[in-house]
């Protein structure tokens, strides 16, 4: 926990000294982002020289103790300069700003950032790993799935030190899926934190920027607070029309409450796809957590200095920022680096006029230059190390007209999954103007790409992309909105209208948070526990164990060991050829000779067996018992050691 707060107190003062002109809840939150980029990076650059040990940790501990020992130094020689020497600093030097209360509309913002936050926090207790009184692990409906890979992902990097990382449900692929949040956990797990902390604690922290961040992005845009508010509940508790299905009758709450993913925002089977948010993205997927705590920021920034630089030629200094909050994004989350890119270049050509209409044209360019040069020089190496491979090898750039609305018209697919905010965009996209219009149209071109282009296998994970298309006409449509409003004379039923759309618009979303706060999951049972234990206190860190493929794997997730081959639902979206070894597995617990052969090959020190193998396989347990030493025993679980 000290380390994390150096860093977050590290991204505060950066905050406070790069946008000394922005207001304090901005740097508030802009400082707790860059708190979070620089809790990823910097262990990770000092581990490509140490590995990821605990000496790099310390080394990226330094880095930000190093820059504010500096500043203090350099604070207490001017403190210690002559009142001759004070005299003689110029008079057009600019007083440092002081640090000026919330407003009321940031303080609202604040508090319902911080109550949905500690929603999020409750969700993240009975979602990972929560321990029961038998010493079985559970978790929550939407963590059932991903979790899994997570958890092992910060294991490994823990015990095993190796960087650049492998899978380690894969050993020998290089890690390509951006995995620096689970580094993040992995460094606390050095500084003292269990595996179930060490996930909890900064997810919260970047939750709160995400909640927060979004309502200030909503504020600088609307500058009021009811459009803030009404878009703020719209992305929190997104959904679109499917509680409809459940008033009708066709599902009862009864489904809602004890179903697997019966819920108005995924169903799968009727068409809806448009998830909740926190059920859906930011708890269960941890890289779009991160992505969205650090790309909320980015999109803040770059909407603030397009505006300034094509109003009155400033904005330099929100590029220059932003530049390295964007460089720093490909590994964080390629989705939302992608998604800013696409983003950047829309409302570049859609500001063009204004600019040269100002006569700032060549001021936007220059900045853009400084902005793309800076971010490359970051982003490049990153995307080289990792990105390219993956893209090169998986199959993840393909065309892919209309999204994933099946035998859905396509409009009505989005009508019915986006719901209100669509409704209203759909009437407003005729009527904006100025610079609404202009940011609105630079989105389009984010819509338009990600319901042609799939980026991934999987081409529902586009919706990472359309999410952040989201965030923006979210904003614009509940501003257009209220501007309609407010020329109704009847206060009463202006407010009236109001609430009916805030209701339609969060219903179906508080409906699946509902469901997601009573799911419970056994993930691993007590004797997978205690196995994985042994483990961890008997095994080498960098053991290879053969076990089944199942994604509640014990080995892989509570002790960090490598595995021969994890499970399909993983590896095949991350682009990894991982089909053959998979079925080799089979051979080996079934045939010895086919055992000594891929055993060798893959350098297996160890097989495990529980009632998943046996399930999954015809396991050969006396070929194993006669040839190999029988280190564990228990609750239908062995070990065999092989090396």
């Amino acid at each position: 926990m000290p380390a994390l707060v150096v860093y977050m107190l590290f991204g505060l003062d950066i905050a406070r000294r790069a946008l000394p002109a922005h207001r304090g809840a901005v740097k508030l939150w802009l400082g707790l982002v860059g708190g979070c980029i620089a809790l990823m990076w910097l262990p990770c650059l000092a581990a490509f020289f140490v590995g990821f040990t605990m000496t790099a940790q310390w080394m990226g501990l330094a880095v930000p103790l190093a820059i504010e020992a500096f500043f203090a130094v350099r604070r207490l020689l001017k403190k210690s300069k002559t009142p001759a020497e004070t005299a003689e600093v110029p008079e057009h030097v600019p007083a440092r700003p002081r640090l000026e209360p919330p407003s009321y509309d940031e303080l609202t913002g604040l508090l319902l950032s911080a109550a949905v936050t500690a929603f999020c926090a409750y969700l993240l207790h009975t979602h990972v790993l929560l321990p029961h009184a038998d010493g079985s692990l559970w978790v929550g409906q939407s963590t059932y799935g991903d979790l899994a890979m997570h958890l092992g992902f910060v294991e490994s990097l823990y015990r095993q030190g190796f960087f650049p990382p492998e899978y380690s449900i894969y050993p020998g692929a290089p890690l390509d899926y951006p995995f620096l949040v689970d580094a993040a956990s992995a460094s606390l797990r050095f500084f003292g934190l269990s595996l179930r902390m060490a996930v909890i604690v900064p997810s919260v922290v970047m939750l709160f920027c995400v909640f927060y961040g979004f309502w200030l992005l909503a504020q600088s845009l609307t500058e009021k607070l009811a459009p803030t508010l009404t878009a703020w509940l719209l992305f929190v508790f997104n959904g679109g029309f499917g509680f409809v299905l459940f008033l009708t009758g066709k599902y009862s709450f009864t489904d809602l409450l004890e179903g697997f993913y019966i819920t108005p925002t995924n169903l799968v089977d009727e068409g809806l796809r448009w998830v909740n948010i926190i059920c859906d993205m930011l708890i269960p997927q941890r890289t779009t957590m991160a992505g969205w705590c650090v790309v909320l920021a980015a999109v803040y920034l770059l909407i603030t200095a397009v505006k300034k630089t094509t109003a009155d030629g400033s904005g330099r200094r929100e590029f220059a920022v932003l530049a390295v909050v964007a460089g720093s994004m490909p590994m964080i989350h390629t989705h939302s680096f992608l998604a800013l890119g696409v983003l950047s270049a829309g409302w570049f050509f859609a500001f063009l006029g204004k600019a040269r209409k100002n006569g700032l044209l060549r001021r936007l360019i220059e900045n853009y230059v400084l902005y793309g040069a800076v971010c490359m020089a970051l982003a490049l190496p990153q995307l080289i190390v990792w990105t390219f491979d993956a893209a090169s090898s998986g199959n993840l750039l393909w065309l892919n007209p209309g999204w994933v609305h099946g035998d859905m018209p396509w409009l009505w697919f989005w009508i019915v999954n986006c719901g209100v905010v669509f409704c209203v965009m759909l009437a407003m996209m005729f009527f904006l103007r100025g610079d609404d219009g202009r940011l609105f149209w630079g989105a389009a071109v984010l819509f338009a790409l990600a319901n042609f282009m799939a980026f991934q296998p999987n081409p529902y994970d586009n919706n990472k992309l359309l999410y952040i298309w989201y965030m923006v006409v979210d904003v614009l449509a509940c501003k257009w909105l209220f501007s309609l409003l407010a020329r109704i004379r009847v206060r009463a039923l202006a407010w009236a209208l109001a609430a009916v759309v805030a209701v339609l618009g969060t219903v179906s979303g508080g409906m699946s948070m509902l469901r997601e706060a009573v799911s419970e999951y056994q993930l691993f049972s007590a004797s997978q526990v205690e196995a994985a234990r042994f483990i961890t206190e008997n095994t080498p860190a960098d053991s290879v164990f053969l076990t089944s493929t199942a994604h509640t794997n014990p080995v892989a997730v509570l002790s960090g060991r490598n595995i021969l081959c994890g499970a399909g639902i993983y590896l095949y979206y991350h682009g990894v050829d991982y089909q053959q070894r998979e079925s080799q597995i089979a051979q080996m617990y079934w045939s010895g000779q086919a055992f000594e052969l891929f055993a060798k090959r893959y350098g297996v020190d160890y097989v495990f067996i529980s009632p998943t193998e046996y399930a999954d396989y015809q396991v050969n347990y006396d070929y194993f018992a006669m040839n190999y030493s029988l280190i564990y025993e228990k609750d239908g679980i062995s070990i065999f050691q092989i090396s």
